[in-house]
């Protein structure tokens, strides 16, 4: 049947899908090939295109033996328009004069007619094809020359931070301190700041001694950034040339597959982790002053967010834009990244301004999509201090405010989830860009994030409550009070929390039984109208809600084995890296997926392989990353640009927030943050 398949492919793209075909009016190079070939005396080279031709669709043949005298290898794609997705790839052996667009010209117009009656008036699928080996041979472009350049020069800063380190250059002539910022010059310090030996040490060091409260959050990130790589590597794997597509939904028959597209609630662990540590840190500096900091400090803990943000985005994006490209050699690889970039090429400042998620507003129009998660971060961020000086006026207010935010968010996915009838995997029938409002908008976003700000304030008020009486008798304290004072109270609410995070992810195997394809672009909702409005309506702000349950008890010492496990050395030092290997595993992902030589047939397995493989090396990956464009950054900011420390005054908030004086009478509150980054910039950046 595949042999069968592959002649009549033939057929219907040399011969014009039609019966007209005229030797003496008609013929071209590529025909007069093609019968050769199909006759007696080309028998030999039949039976190599056969062999070496894809049999079906998303077959890719064998790419390397197709390269022989005459004939050419090409990748034959159907494309979704103007989303520009291909849906179906196909690796032919064919005649070298049949290697050019010409030749395909009458496909691909066949296939407009016959699926047009199937599309949506604004879709319409294509085909295209392109030549292997004429695009591997292309030389590396200026930018990508550039960027490695860039990557030269910041190993030998490498080599001159080294040997400023360990040599007496740059010294100012104080012998008497061990600090080397004491010893060392601003210059100096500068190049320091990417010694990447110090840097390394400090990575892979954990101190003993301090407060450890807040390193059960380390666990969370972890695991969390290991459930959106399970994600990623089966929706990769459907962009990839899979053999067995039409029978994936074997895969969806165990309930243990709800992991898969429950990953999505990962992102929302991130975010509630960053509100979380955003509240805390930044209230325990701010409420001293009830709030009024002055402009000017304001302003100070933007600049740090972006530029703690921008560089390791700045320097992954013109990556892979530039040079990864150019790092593999398979069939589909060039093609496949030169699709995926088109859209950075487009708008390649958009991540820089963190509008990403509305400009371009369609996600498949996005530069490295997988970012729009920094987008909604920041634009919460943006927010957060202005609400952060409610709460300090006035703390009922500033509750209120977050919780009305929470009810908000809830209310807009659930009014758009009954407009539109949204599945709880988020597609629907009545609009087929759903995914551009619900999927990655502030607005759907939100209340994970505010959902961790109520758990950040609570843990401010635990721990500064001694420092301020008004706090001692607030409605979070009475409720760490009986955590603390009960064992049982503590076990049942971490149950509950458990509970309540399985009943919004496991329903997603069932669903997919039940209602189809989760894998299928097409939308549809097999459940009642009332049913799905109820779960999107809270599926997001409670399942993060669920998640504080489960380690709000560890605060007040109660749960030592879920501390213990979640606040492991291992997780403390994998948490440093995070922030890179959420930027770079996506790129590790297509990279193996689109250097594939041959089709891949998926397994339940293999898939389970590919997704820890894919974790391991992401994060080997990130650790010379984040040696590159991440930590000697941080260096500087501490050494240079804000070089005076003082340390912090509040109470038993974690010393990630800093106090610096600054110039005159400006302070700067610096917020070591703890989103879905580094575990702690302060101990990861201390004085070598």
């Amino acid at each position: 049947m595949r042999i069968l398949f592959f002649l009549v492919l033939l057929c219907a793209v040399f011969a014009d899908i039609s019966p007209s075909l005229s030797a003496d009016e008609q013929d071209t190079p590529c025909l007069q090939n093609l019968r050769r070939v199909l006759s007696p005396e080309g028998l030999g080279d039949l039976v190599k295109v056969a062999l070496n031709s894809g049999k079906g669709p998303n077959e890719l043949g064998d790419f390397d033996s197709c390269h022989t005298e005459g004939l050419e290898y090409v990748m034959l794609m159907l494309v979704l328009q103007p989303q520009n997705i291909p849906v179906v790839k196909m690796g032919l052996c064919i005649p070298e004069e049949c290697s050019n667009k010409a030749s395909f010209e009458d496909l691909s117009a066949f296939v407009q007619r016959q699926s047009k009656p199937y599309m949506p008036p604004d879709i319409e699928i294509v085909a295209t094809i392109s030549v292997p080996r004429e695009v591997l041979s292309e030389s590396m472009s200026t930018g990508g020359i550039v960027v490695l350049v860039v990557t030269g020069f910041i190993v030998l800063l490498w080599f001159l931070g080294m040997l400023i380190s360990y040599t007496n250059l740059g010294n100012n002539g104080n012998f008497r301190s061990d600090k080397i910022e004491d010893r060392k010059m601003t210059w100096a310090l500068a190049l320091h700041s990417w010694n990447p030996i110090v840097n390394l040490s400090k990575l892979f060091t954990v101190k003993d001694g301090g407060d450890k409260t807040l390193n059960v959050l380390n666990g969370v990130r972890v695991l969390s950034i290991g459930w959106v790589i399970l994600g990623h590597s089966f929706a990769f794997v459907m962009f990839s040339s899979v053999k067995n597509s039409q029978s994936l939904k074997v895969l969806f028959e165990s309930d243990w597959f709800s992991l898969v597209p429950g990953g999505y609630f990962a992102v929302d662990t991130f975010f509630f982790l960053s509100g979380f540590l955003t509240f805390a840190l930044l209230i325990s500096k701010m409420y001293p002053k009830r709030g009024m900091i002055g402009i000017v400090n304001t302003l100070l803990i933007y600049f740090h967010r972006y530029y703690r943000l921008i560089f390791p985005m700045v320097y992954i994006q013109f990556f892979t834009m530039y040079v990864v490209r150019y790092i593999g050699s398979g069939p589909m690889y060039r093609t496949t990244w030169d699709w995926m970039n088109k859209s950075c090429f487009a708008n390649p400042w958009s991540n820089f301004l963190f509008i990403a998620n509305f400009h371009p507003w369609s996600m498949g129009s996005a530069c490295i999509g997988w970012v729009w998660y920094l987008m909604c971060d920041m634009q919460f961020f943006i927010i957060s201090p202005p609400i952060i000086i409610i709460y300090c006026l006035n703390r009922r207010i500033g509750k209120l405010l977050v919780l009305s935010l929470i009810v908000v968010s809830m209310v807009v996915m659930g009014v758009l989830s009954l407009v539109w009838d949204i599945s709880m995997d988020g597609k629907s029938s009545k609009k087929t860009d759903v995914a551009d409002y619900v999927y990655n908008k502030p607005w759907t976003r939100m209340g994970a994030y505010f959902v961790g700000a109520l758990f950040g304030i609570s843990y401010f008020e635990l721990t500064c409550r001694e420092k301020y009486q008004e706090l001692s008798g607030t409605f979070f304290n009475k409720c760490y009070d009986i955590l603390k004072n009960s064992q049982m109270v503590s076990v049942l609410v971490c149950l509950f929390g458990v509970g309540v995070t399985a009943l919004y992810v496991f329903p997603n195997a069932a669903y997919s039984r039940g209602c189809g394809d989760p894998i299928s672009m097409e939308g549809g909702n097999c459940w009642p109208l009332w049913l799905s409005f109820l779960y999107n309506f809270t599926a997001r702000p409670f399942f993060v809600a669920a998640v504080g349950l489960i380690i709000v008890p560890t605060f007040v010492g109660r749960l030592r084995v879920i501390k213990g496990f979640l606040g492991a050395e291992m997780f403390e030092v994998l948490a440093r890296l995070n922030y890179m290997v959420y930027m770079i595993h996506c790129v590790v992902m297509m990279h193996f997926l689109n250097d594939l030589r041959a089709s891949v047939y998926v397994t339940l397995t293999s898939q389970w392989f590919f997704a820890i493989g894919s974790t391991v090396i992401s994060f080997i990956v990130g650790i010379p990353l984040t040696l590159i464009c991440e930590v000697p950054f941080m260096n500087l900011e501490k050494y240079v640009l804000f070089p005076k420390k003082h340390k912090s005054q509040a109470g038993n908030i974690p010393v990630e927030a800093q106090y610096t004086k600054g110039n005159g009478n400006s302070e700067f509150y610096k917020l070591e943050d703890h989103d879905d980054t580094m575990e702690s910039g302060k101990k990861l950046l201390e004085k070598s």
